[in-house]
């Protein structure tokens, strides 16, 4: 475990919160100058225009607050400002916004992607350089001039964080004398590391589930930073769930004595969760207990590895085809903010480029070995919920279906599971015996139901026919 000193760990606490506050945060429920305990109190309960699981996630993530605003009044007692929604007008681009408690320490918390920021994740991987304007500000937040940089390995999005906090700090006369905290979750923490290492007034970054960086990034910081680096980055920590699969990704900023991993929350049977904000809280809305790197997070991060040692102009197709998927799938229709557009070709190219080390690492590396018996084990666990649930709103036939689909899927995996563990199948065989229940509770009672059908058609087949 890592020894973190407690100011950190303090101020990470109250930074965590403020973070999964950031996805509930909208035009409506939050005003400039508001004590976050006034925030806490007024989230709207109305949940009826979302998902079952939408809800639960809601529910919990306003628990958590109102939880931690009742047992730490410096918190319930901080102001928010600054509040920045699709800044620049761009649509699902950054959110973000200030905190300040009682001793005057600011909080600077970036939301995680945007619905429009996919593809400036792939890009920030990509190492490919980009041009970018660097805005400086006056004392008063006045721009006072633009720095362009054609070679840049910093994305759009990162160097606009970067100008957005520059501006916010001359505006509010935020100097060395004011303690800020920077941080924020999934990309959020990445522009807050982007953020930090870049800005003299930043004291600390507190980085969730943040991705990292190209290695041509990293070279650049090192170039730029001289015989400084280390000392600036020695101001970035990192927290991410035991399995959580994004803050692998890329080349760490933060030094490896202050990245910490934490145990998740029930994650529900949701392999995704391990990367949800408040999977990282206790129910009393602090950071979980330290503890080892997980097997899914390792293998991720062994495949990034590799990813990253590819070259630039083959490894762009990889990351820029993976997360322009993500675009579409999670963009809900909102366009790159910056627009950026990856064609069906290079996705497909890229698909095709990432599938051979993905499926060979999983299937026949010890790590990607371990890796798949927890997704098997968290498949197991999710889809007895899912027959049963699927047994009672649509039928014993469908769920008949579903249970054999899954039993076979995970008699083909099992093989594989064991190919090069040198342990029991413990996890695989739990869930065929789950599953074989299921098979016996719902399919056996189907079967013996549609026989008799089927044999009474076959003797009058038989009887016309034969």
């Amino acid at each position: 475990m890592k020894d973190i000193e407690r100011t950190v760990l303090d101020a990470a606490d109250k930074a965590l919160i403020y973070n999964i506050f950031m996805y509930l945060l909208n035009s409506e429920n939050a005003k400039g100058k508001d004590r976050f305990s006034d925030i806490a109190d007024r989230l709207s309960t109305d949940t009826s225009y979302i998902s079952e699981k939408e809800k639960l996630q809601f529910e919990r993530r306003v628990r958590l607050i109102r939880n931690a605003c009742a047992n730490d009044p410096a918190l319930a007692g901080s102001v928010i400002g600054n509040i920045t929604i699709d800044y620049n007008n761009k649509k699902g681009g950054m959110k973000s916004c200030t905190f300040t408690d009682e001793t005057g320490t600011v909080y600077v918390i970036f939301a995680g992607t945007g619905a429009g920021e996919w593809i400036d994740n792939g890009e920030g991987l990509s190492g490919i350089p980009e041009y970018n304007l660097y805005e400086k500000y006056d004392k008063i937040g006045r721009l006072l001039y633009s720095s362009a940089v054609e070679k840049d390995y910093a994305t759009d999005q990162q160097v606009e964080a970067l100008n957005w906090f520059r501006r916010i700090c001359g505006e509010n006369s935020w100097d060395k004398n004011t303690r800020i905290i920077v941080s924020g979750h999934s990309k959020g923490g990445n522009k807050a590391q982007f953020v930090t290492i870049n800005s003299e007034l930043a004291d600390i970054c507190i980085s969730f589930d943040g991705q990292g960086f190209s290695p041509e990034a990293i070279a650049m910081f090192r170039k730029n930073f001289g015989g400084d680096f280390e000392e600036c980055r020695r101001k970035i920590y990192s927290f991410s769930a035991d399995n959580d699969f994004v803050n692998v990704l890329g080349e760490r900023l933060a030094p490896e004595e202050q990245v910490c991993f934490v145990n998740a929350s029930d994650i529900g049977g949701d392999i995704f969760a391990y990367h949800y904000v408040e999977t990282l809280a206790g129910a009393d809305g602090k950071l979980n207990r330290q503890t080892e790197q997980g097997d899914i997070s390792q293998y991720v991060k062994n495949l990034s590895d590799t990813v990253m040692a590819i070259e630039p102009a083959e490894r762009q197709y990889i990351t820029l085809s993976i997360m322009s998927i993500l675009q579409n799938i999670l963009g809900g229709g909102t366009e790159p903010v910056n627009g950026d557009l990856v064609s069906k070709k290079d996705t497909i190219k890229g698909v095709i480029i990432a599938s051979a080390p993905t499926l060979l690492s999983l299937l026949f590396t010890k790590d990607g070995n371990e890796a798949a018996a927890d997704v098997v084990g968290i498949y197991t666990d999710n889809v007895t919920r899912f027959i049963d649930k699927a047994k009672k709103e649509q039928g014993e036939t469908y769920a008949a279906a579903a249970a054999i689909f899954s039993q076979a899927a995970v008699m083909f995996l099992s093989p594989f599971l064991s190919r090069k563990l040198n342990t029991d199948m413990s996890v695989p065989l739990k869930a065929l015996n789950v599953l074989n229940e299921k098979v016996d509770d719902i399919y056996v009672p189907v079967y013996e139901r549609i026989t008799p059908f089927f044999k009474n058609i076959a003797g009058k087949i038989k009887g016309r026919y034969f």
